[in-house]
């Protein structure tokens, strides 16, 4: 049900799909759906808590495909992952981003959620870079994942791959890499 609930929620939005739409595509109850998630809320937090755990098994895996790789190489593959992401259909931009939007101000919980989705990425790209020596790595990394989330927003927009690339140009000269 989560797994549907989360296609639904990504294609549609979460404001624009409503409990009865999850339970006629999964056939469950509505007392059913409110008996293990309490909410529509509780159903969205279980959502994001399903993206982060795909979607960081596919980052790390993505970016650690080759051992020999430089930490900041490793980090620089992000964008790498995200245009292959794009380019194979996945234009909806990012799911937490998206419930970050839709419930500012107006879910905490979720807010939270996504707010821990984000600095988690962001350990991952510091943790990373720290292996690097760089002396500055912390700062680098928020830059890093500042020119990331730029270009999953602009790339919903455009539809293309062609500001990650350019995103990805911004942080190879932040890491020393020309």
């Amino acid at each position: 049900m989560v797994k549907f609930a989360f296609d639904t929620f990504y294609k549609n939005g979460f404001h624009a799909t409503g409990v009865d739409t999850v339970m006629e595509g999964t056939g469950i109850s509505k007392r059913t759906l409110y008996k293990h998630f309490g909410s529509k809320e509780g159903l969205i937090l279980a959502t994001i808590d399903h993206y982060r755990s795909f979607m960081s098994e596919l980052l790390l895996n993505y970016i650690n495909q080759d051992p020999k790789t430089s930490s900041a190489e490793k980090v620089l593959r992000i964008f790498d992952f995200l245009a292959e992401r794009i380019e194979a259909g996945h234009e909806n931009g990012c799911f937490v981003m998206n419930a970050k939007t839709e419930y500012v101000n107006k879910a905490k919980d979720i807010e939270t959620s996504c707010d821990n989705y984000t600095a988690g990425l962001q350990k991952l790209v510091e943790t990373t870079l720290e292996k690097s020596g760089l002396p500055n790595y912390k700062e680098l990394a928020v830059q890093i994942v500042i020119l990331f989330e730029g270009s999953i927003i602009r790339s919903k927009v455009t539809r293309n791959v062609e500001t990650i690339r350019i995103a990805k140009d911004a942080a190879k000269i932040l890491c020393g890499h020309k």
